[in-house]
This record gives C-alpha cells, sequence and structure tokens, in this order.
C-alpha cells in the first residue's frame, strides 16, 4: 500500500481537525482525539509525526520535558536506512534528515558525532591491549545516508517539534495516571483531566501504566541476559587511537575514534559515543557507560556510581588511560537490571511500542533499529485500521509477534556475546559471527532501498510488512539461525565446564569455516586471525556483489543479490 505524501489535500480521506495548544490550558482538556500516544522519545514521536501527516488528530502526553538527558544513540547502516525509508515512505523530511550526519547538522543540530566505524578492543585485567585483541569494521560509502552518534537531549526535543508541525498536538509536565480501553474506545486519565480517543499508543517505558493495569509484566518471559550499567557524559576524551600501541592499531581508513568504541572484558563492556568527532559538529561532550554482568559485578552501594565506575576501569590499563583526560559534565547515573518485558505488547484499540514493550542491553545498539522497524510496521497496521474502522484484538496481533521475536533474537545474541567475554578467543569467534550476520542483515534492507531507487515506487518496502519482523523473511535467516544455536550451545558448554576455552573456540571457528553462505574471500570466517574489514574500500565491496549475485548459493542469488546496482555503488 503507497502511503507517500497522502494527506487531504492530495487525496487523503481523513479530516485533519486541529485543536487549540493546550500547553497553556490549566483547566481539564476536553474533547476527543483519534490517538492519544503516552510518552515523547523517539518510538513516540515518530509514531505521532507519521499519523499526524496522514490525517489524524493525535495528542502526545508527556509526563515530563524537553530538553531531557539521555545517553546518546549510535547508529548503525540499518538504523540510518530505516530513517531514510520512513522518510521516504511517508513523504517526512523531518525524518529523513536524520539519516545523514550533514543533513542533521544543516537542519537538525550541530551536536552530533560521525560514526564511520564499530570498533571492539578487548582488555585483561593489568595488561595493555594486545596487538590482536581488537575488531574494526568499515561500512560501505553510500550517498543516501550516513551513520552518525545522536545527542538524544537534541533530537528527542527536534522531532517533538517536528510532530507539532504535522498536527500533533503536544502537552508536557501532563502524567498519565490511568487508562481504561473501552468497545468503544479509550480513555487516558492524566492530572489535566480525562482525554477520549479512538486508540491508545503507549510508549511510556518502563513504568507504563497500561501495562501495569493490563497485567502485561505478570508472567512475562525470563530473559538470560542479566546486566546493569553506570553511564555520564564527559569532555575532553582523548582518541582511544593515541592512547593504544601503534601495533595494536587497526591501521584501517579510519581510528577508532571516528566511530563508536566498545571496550570489552570479562564479565562487561564499556560504550565510548564521542559527539565532537565531527568537523562540522561544535559539541565538546562524549556519552560513556561501563555494562556490567551483574553475576560477575554485583553492585556495591558502599560506594557512589562515580567511585564504582573508576575502580572497575582501574583493572584495565588502557580504559583507564582512555578515560584519564576525560572530565565527567554531570554525576554518574547507575541502573538495576537492564532487562524488562511483558506478556503482551498489542490488544483491543492499543498497543506498546517496543521500548515500552522490552528491553534486553545496549550491546550492538540493534534497539534503535528495532525502534524504527517497529513504527514502520505499526502505524502502517494503525492506518489501515482507521481506515476500515475495525481495532480488534487481531487487528495488531503482528505487533506482538514482531516484538517477541526481536526481543527474544536480541536477547540470545547478547546474552551469549556476555558468555563469550570470559576468554579474547571466544569473543573474537563471536565477533566474527555477529560481523557476517549484521553484514546480510545490512545488505537485505539496502536491497529494498535500490530496488526502491529503481523504480521510485514506495511499494517496493511493502513486502517487509508481511514478515513476522522485518528481516525474517531473508534467504539467509535459516542458516544465521541454525549458527545461531549451534554456538551457543558450545558456549554453554564451555560456561558449565565442560570445555576448555581453546577447546570451544576451537568449535566456534569451525562452524564459520563451514558457513558456505559467507563470501570467505571478503573476509576470513573462521580464520582466527581475521579481525578488520574495510567496506569503504570500493573493491572489496565490488567483490562482494561480484560474489553474491555469481557465486554465492542459489537462494541469496535469487533473493538477496537480485537488485540492480546503482551507479552510486
Amino acid at each position: 500500500m503507497e502511503r507517500t505524501g497522502k494527506t487531504e489535500a492530495d487525496g487523503g480521506d481523513r479530516q485533519h481537525r486541529r485543536r487549540d495548544n493546550w500547553d497553556a490550558v490549566e483547566s481539564a482538556p476536553t474533547g476527543s482525539y483519534d490517538v492519544v500516544v503516552g510518552g515523547s522519545g523517539m518510538s513516540a514521536s515518530l509514531t505521532a509525526m507519521i499519523l499526524g501527516k496522514h490525517g489524524l488528530d493525535v495528542v502526545m502526553l508527556e509526563a515530563g520535558s524537553h530538553p531531557r538527558f539521555a545517553v546518546g544513540e549510535a547508529m548503525l547502516p540499518q538504523s540510518s536506512m530505516w530513517m531514510w525509508i520512513l522518510g521516504e515512505y511517508h513523504g517526512i523530511p523531518e525524518i529523513q534528515y536524520l539519516s545523514d550526519t550533514d543533513d542533521i547538522v544543516d537542519n537538525v543540530t550541530s551536536s552530533c558525532g560521525i560514526k564511520h566505524s564499530i570498533g571492539f578492543a578487548y582488555h585483561e585485567p593489568g595488561r595493555r591491549v594486545a596487538p590482536d585483541h581488537s575488531h574494526q569494521l568499515i561500512p560501505p560509502d553510500l550517498p543516501f545516508y550516513s551513520e552518525s552518534h545522536l545527542l538524544r537531549s537534541e533530537i528527542d526535543r527536534y522531532l517533538v517539534e517536528a510532530a507539532q508541525r504535522y498536527g500533533v498536538e503536544y502537552l508536557d509536565e501532563t502524567e498519565i495516571t490511568g487508562v481504561d480501553i473501552g468497545r468503544d474506545g479509550v480513555t487516558v486519565t492524566t492530572g489535566r483531566g480525562d482525554i477520549e480517543a479512538a486508540f491508545y499508543v503507549d510508549g511510556t517505558g518502563g513504568n507504563s501504566v497500561l501495562a501495569e493495569e493490563m497485567g502485561y509484566r505478570e508472567d512475562a518471559p525470563a530473559l538470560e541476559t542479566d546486566s546493569r550499567a553506570i553511564f555520564t557524559h564527559v569532555e575532553g576524551l582523548a582518541p582511544f587511537d593515541e592512547v593504544l600501541d601503534e601495533a595494536a592499531r587497526p591501521g584501517q581508513s579510519n581510528r577508532l575514534h571516528d566511530g563508536t568504541l566498545h571496550h570489552v572484558f570479562d564479565g562487561g563492556w564499556m560504550w565510548i559515543i564521542p559527539f565532537d568527532n565531527f568537523e562540522r559538529s561544535e559539541a565538546n561532550k562524549a556519552s560513556v557507560g561501563v555494562v556490567l554482568d551483574r553475576t560477575q559485578y554485583p553492585v556495591d552501594e558502599s560506594v557512589s556510581a562515580e567511585q564504582e565506575a573508576r575502580r572497575i576501569i582501574a583493572e584495565f590499563p588502557d580504559i583507564e588511560r582512555h578515560l584519564e583526560s576525560a572530565v565527567p559534565v554531570r554525576p554518574w547515573v547507575r541502573t538495576g537490571r537492564l532487562q524488562r518485558t511483558a506478556s503482551q505488547s498489542s490488544g483491543h484499540r492499543h498497543y506498546l511500542t517496543n521500548n515500552t514493550y522490552g528491553f534486553v542491553d545496549p550491546l550492538y545498539a540493534v534497539g534503535l533499529v528495532n525502534t524504527l522497524e517497529s513504527v514502520f510496521v505499526s502505524t502502517n497496521l494503525l492506518l489501515d485500521a482507521f481506515e476500515d474502522g475495525e481495532f480488534s484484538v487481531a487487528r495488531f496481533a503482528p505487533i506482538d509477534e514482531m516484538h517477541r521475536r526481536q526481543l527474544a533474537t536480541n536477547d540470545r545474541v547478547i546474552s551469549n556475546a556476555y558468555k563469550s567475554m570470559g576468554d579474547f578467543r571466544l569473543w573474537n569467534a563471536w565477533t566474527q559471527m555477529w560481523l557476517g550476520q549484521v553484514l546480510f542483515h545490512d545488505l537485505y534492507v539496502q536491497r529494498h532501498c535500490f530496488n526502491y531507487l529503481a523504480t521510485g515506487r514506495p511499494a517496493e518496502f511493502d513486502s517487509l510488512l508481511a514478515e513476522s519482523s522485518p528481516g525474517d523473511g531473508a534467504p539467509f535467516v535459516p542458516q544465521k539461525t541454525e549458527i545461531h544455536q549451534r554456538m551457543a550451545e558450545v558456549l554453554d558448554v564451555y560456561r558449565d565446564g565442560d570445555a576448555s576455552a581453546g577447546e570451544a573456540a576451537g568449535l566456534l571457528f569451525a562452524e564459520l569455516r563451514r558457513a558456505d553462505w559467507l563470501p570467505k574471500h571478503v573476509y576470513a570466517w573462521g580464520d582466527e586471525r581475521a579481525r578488520h574489514v574495510d567496506f569503504s574500500d570500493p573493491e572489496l565491496v565490488g567483490k562482494l556483489i561480484q560474489w553474491g549475485m555469481t557465486e554465492s548459493p542459489d537462494q541469496l542469488r535469487a533473493e538477496l543479490f537480485d537488485f540492480p546496482v546503482p551507479e552510486m555503488v
């Protein structure tokens, strides 16, 4: 179904009814809306903006106000592409701006960083990083998107303001105290009065009133990942490349500082997201945070969050040297368990956004990808429901299935990543596996973009709506799922003490060598010496595409590498 640009002016069949701004209203609001959106984070604002663009009457409720602190966001090729797809599909340039760093500086904020790579440095207590203990992936350079480091306080405020330009009413400092889902409508109770609507979208996160009232937090599926975080923003952070011994630097076309860096160690990892690594950025901050397995690093309440973080950092000389020049610009924050989930994500006249339904861990930065996938699917289902005037449980069941699959996949990958952190040989093999699956998922989304660029038809993206979760229909998914399972079994054997790290690593690398869906001439999957890859090299990209179109397994050729190669590639 093509939706691009569908408005009242060009044939949209929904009458858009603008209302007075309630920001200065102290008495109880009156009137009814098509949709109430709870919360004003990224998923809530994007949802409200898309619904408003298509003529629905939307009000967005925020318990706090903007700007507000958030830890920072590192984008991936898929999250950047999804921003581009959402903007293109719905004809909303304000969303599409977030798919490119230059567009962000030109139209949104000058406080953002660039992400030219994703890097991992493995640390052992008391030792410098060994020359062969790091990984760096540099993505291809395509002109229709680029990856960025988003200062979320700026981005979230921008999205709220953009949603208002599409007719969305916005109320801050308006706490939701109750949600009643009726047969013919919903009533949202706030400190400013009751609001009536046909539908409720809950983007309020872990403190969802609706989830509690509906019992969705009861009997929720258990998650294996069990981690917590300590984080802050800092100024004056030196590039890690200047800290590393020269022999330990990847030596590729971009520094580790030119992207997102992960310090990894047994029982945890640390994110480094600089906002000042782009020549057009006016920011001077970086987001840093330590994420810890709660079994290996139980919280120490006897010391402050900063003292605990610095004590852990002091175990690893190169992390300590990296943070030496950094000055916190706000107090360190310490969380409890990060993981949360629910037993259900949608029902009659309501659904939860993906981050309200659940969250695993920020490792691999897949949360934003899932958010954008969810916004794409959920808003299309809701727009169709308003066209048909039908809001049954069955109508929104695909949202429930999508969120379940997203969360289960993330938990499986991340919990096994933590298991592999105990020894670099295991971490090396798991990182190679992660690189292979993320590369192919990037290609799958790029395939849809390339087909759209060739035809100009937004319907090129509609097949993603038919998948249980966007990307699950990719032709390599069965093989990826199988290798995940076999490698997870090996890690469980290692964790239970029935195999040494060396024996387990040997089995993991053997699985990678057997995977015929991975192009070994592009990156030597299964070879423990393979750590870095630079897809900014057009020759390497050409080798990958040539392999895919001529030598890859038949199903990959037919369903992944079947796109017209754009001139830009």
